[in-house]
């Protein structure tokens, strides 16, 4: 019970949020009954651990088995006569642990993502792929991981996580072969570490998955070439996709796009990285904060470590190093987070490819990167690269699916803030110059803030 307790407290929830966590995910679990069970020292229910443990976002399946351990230590301590309150159900043989369960540790809270965690839960149940996508810094893995948690209770045959490495800079991501291999070795089935053929892996874990029902989540993935041969599963299994890509043309998939969070759920992640005392003390300097890290969790964790490492630091120092946009992308690193090296694995990814449209798609950024409001109309676009309405369609497309350009409506892209600040920095420093003239002169500032494009305001 202690465990339970302090498991509790670590996701920082009230019992209000975790009877409403417990209905969306099926179960019952009031307030009274969270309440008066965590008081008491007993051994609790089955049923209650495993709702409790759902609820606050973790995988129940080691929870429970632990509780049943405990359960028949306590029956085999005891009297005969005193063991009427263990289920004979509990009494059985505890399972061999055979199971993968292999997903990484869920983040205890995540702000502004119920309705998105919501909707991959209720596909995971009747749907072989689901994708989650957004752009840079969105927190895809984090959705993911939590997502698949809520989720492991329907997959008791395990769960099974691999990071594909798509946005890892200076990293080669796995061909299919190779991945299969990893799962097939998690599965316990004897596979050799060299690349196999792609063929005999994928065939031979889909014979693996038959009948099984397996959770696979599949991290970061960097296309979907990377994944098609693998997936969908077979049979009751289902897969979990994160990937600034959309892998829209996967068969049999569902996809929930992560978008950045706003302002009020921007501020509350401040707030729980910093505290309520720190950031109410200066709310203008919050607000900026927040709309300075385009409101996406990634630059928000960021700032708060940054200044969680400096707690004689006011908020508005750092909104103040931050404001200038020459060194922005400087203030965004820390420890292994660094926003520049992770978009620069998705630019060079269009940039350094062989494939002309793509190359034509990096000199578009730039270009849009270069007009004030970030946002452009398509027929402008054209006009602008000096190309067909159709080609620089095309290239807009490529961006968009890259998880660089945003499409609200149709005809209509946008740059985020901190990829404008990226794209700006590879027009100036000329790495790119077969892009041909980024920084020619009349576009900067040339067409103004463009109108009636649908983005939100509050983004």
């Amino acid at each position: 019970m202690v465990r339970l307790r302090q498991l509790r407290e670590w996701t920082g929830l009230t019992f209000r949020d975790l009877e409403t966590r417990s209905r969306r995910l099926g179960d019952h679990l009031p307030r009274s009954t969270l309440a008066s069970t965590l008081r008491r020292d007993a051994l609790p229910r089955q049923e209650f651990v495993e709702a409790l443990v759902r609820a606050c976002g973790l995988d129940p399946a080691p929870w429970a088995r632990a509780r049943r351990r405990l359960a028949v230590r306590l029956a085999a301590a005891e009297p005969a006569g005193e063991r009427t309150w263990v289920q004979a159900a509990e009494q059985a043989p505890v399972r061999d642990g055979s199971a993968p369960h292999q997903l990484p540790l869920a983040p205890p809270v995540l702000v502004g993502r119920d309705r998105e965690l919501d909707q991959v839960a209720g596909m995971l149940a009747g749907t072989p792929v689901t994708v989650i996508s957004g752009p840079a810094g969105a927190g895809k893995s984090a959705v993911g991981v939590r997502a698949a948690h809520r989720a492991a209770h329907l997959f008791p045959d395990g769960q099974l996580y691999v990071n594909l490495r798509g946005t890892t800079p200076g990293a080669e991501p796995p061909a299919p072969a190779e991945i299969a291999g990893v799962l097939l070795r998690s599965l316990g089935i004897a596979w050799p570490q060299a690349p196999a053929d792609a063929g005999e892996a994928t065939g031979r874990l889909r014979t693996a998955l038959s009948g099984r029902r397996l959770l696979v989540l599949l991290d970061d993935v960097a296309s979907a070439a990377q994944v098609r041969p693998l997936v969908p599963c077979c049979g009751p299994s289902a897969v979990i996709l994160t990937s600034r890509m959309s892998l829209t043309s996967l068969d049999g998939s569902r996809h929930v796009r992560l978008d950045p969070l706003s302002h009020a759920e921007a501020e509350e992640v401040l707030e729980r990285n910093l505290g309520a005392e720190r950031v109410r003390a200066e709310p203008e300097a919050v607000r900026t904060l927040a709309d300075l890290c385009g409101h996406l969790p990634l630059g928000l964790r960021i700032a708060a470590a940054r200044l969680a490492a400096r707690p004689e630091w006011p908020v508005r120092v750092l909104t103040r190093r931050l404001a200038d946009e020459r060194r922005r992308l400087d203030e965004f690193r820390v420890d292994d987070m660094d926003v520049r090296a992770s978009l620069a694995v998705s630019f060079e990814d269009v940039a350094g490819s062989d494939d002309e449209p793509a190359r034509l798609a990096a000199r578009v950024l730039g270009r849009l990167a270069d007009l004030p409001a970030g946002e452009i109309r398509l027929p402008e676009d054209a006009v602008l690269l000096e190309v067909p309405e159709d080609t620089a369609d095309r290239a807009l497309e490529r961006l968009v699916d890259a998880g660089l350009v945003e499409s609200r409506t149709p005809g209509c892209y946008r740059v985020s803030e901190l990829v404008r600040l990226f794209a700006l920095e590879q027009s100036e420093s000329g790495v790119r110059g077969e892009s041909g003239g980024q920084g020619e002169s009349g576009v900067r500032g040339e067409r103004g803030v463009r109108g009636g494009c649908g983005v939100r305001g509050e983004r």
